[in-house]
């Protein structure tokens, strides 16, 4: 009986002990910031190499959507000093599709910064992305403050001022091997969101955004076309959900930030001499916009 107690006792020390090693070890390593420095430090030095990281689950472990979320605003913060202050959001996992290929059950957002911003018809160095992942898409501008959450598609269509057709360029900002990585990875990064494009601004009221089909054009070729509506139903939804996540998360929309709202094609996503090209992102009743990626 003696001996049987205490190989109970000593089961319980090693249990305690193992416990309180993999807090040492691991779980305080992310209470005080510290791989989540280390993760914005590579990121932010890769992205100045111009290079592509190992995906930080794979190198750190891995780490909750709301962890991803502090990292990326520690990453926000930093990059802001260089691309000028957030001006928008873009959102990401924006179809069934997507959200069950990563495991999530809602779509994700990441920040766009003032110097992202470029013109519709503009030319732009390939060598600008080391892996391009570009989507058509339906944008709205914002029209009044959003600092509380939003009830219904109805109600905010009073706080949107503009609709138009937008190009998502990200630059894919990770190494994918054998494993890829998760959403956490991607929340972190920032969801690889780089340059965006609007077409025209166009009245919401006057367009249908429903209706419309999204095209992907290079080289007068089509690359990617799906339906608005295959986007939560309706980039209204998807807008909804930004909206109301970012105030959850303790921002704001202010007027003239724009959502740019995803799509549910897969990206154009490519590397070295593919990167080149003419592209037209054409959104039926919202208008076109495009741009040139050009060798230098």
């Amino acid at each position: 009986m003696r001996h049987s107690r205490n190989l109970l006792v000593s089961g319980i020390f090693v249990v305690v002990l193992l416990a309180v090693l993999v807090t040492l070890g691991c779980g305080s390593i992310w209470a005080n910031g510290t791989n989540a420095d280390k993760i914005v430090e590579e990121m932010l030095a890769a992205r100045h190499a111009r290079k592509q990281i190992q995906y930080p689950t794979k190198m750190y472990g891995a780490f909750s959507i709301e962890k991803a979320y502090q990292i990326q605003a520690e990453l926000a913060e930093e990059l802001s000093e260089e691309l000028g202050p957030v001006v928008g959001y873009k959102v990401a996992y924006a179809s069934k599709a997507a959200q069950e290929q990563f495991g999530v059950t809602e779509p994700a957002e990441g920040p766009l910064f003032g110097l992202q911003r470029v013109p519709s018809g503009s030319k732009l160095p390939a060598g600008h992305f080391v892996e391009i992942a570009l989507e058509t898409e339906v944008a709205f501008t914002i029209g009044k403050r959003i600092d509380r959450p939003i009830k219904d598609v109805a109600q905010l269509k009073g706080y949107v001022r503009w609709a138009h057709a937008a190009f998502d360029a990200g630059d894919y900002p990770l190494v994918q091997g054998d494993t890829k990585p998760t959403a956490a990875d991607m929340i972190a990064s920032g969801v690889g969101a780089h340059v965006f494009v609007l077409g025209p601004a166009v009245d919401p009221r006057d367009a249908d955004v429903d209706a419309v089909t999204l095209k992907l054009i290079r080289n007068g070729e089509i690359v990617a076309e799906s339906a608005a509506t295959n986007v939560m139903g309706s980039p209204w939804n998807s807008l909804l959900w930004c909206a109301n996540h970012v105030v959850k998360l303790g921002g704001t929309l202010e007027p003239g930030m724009v959502i740019s709202t995803g799509t549910a094609s897969p990206a154009y996503k490519v590397k070295g001499d593919a990167i080149q090209g003419e592209y037209v992102g054409d959104c039926g009743p919202l208008g076109k916009v495009t741009m040139t990626l050009y060798h230098e």
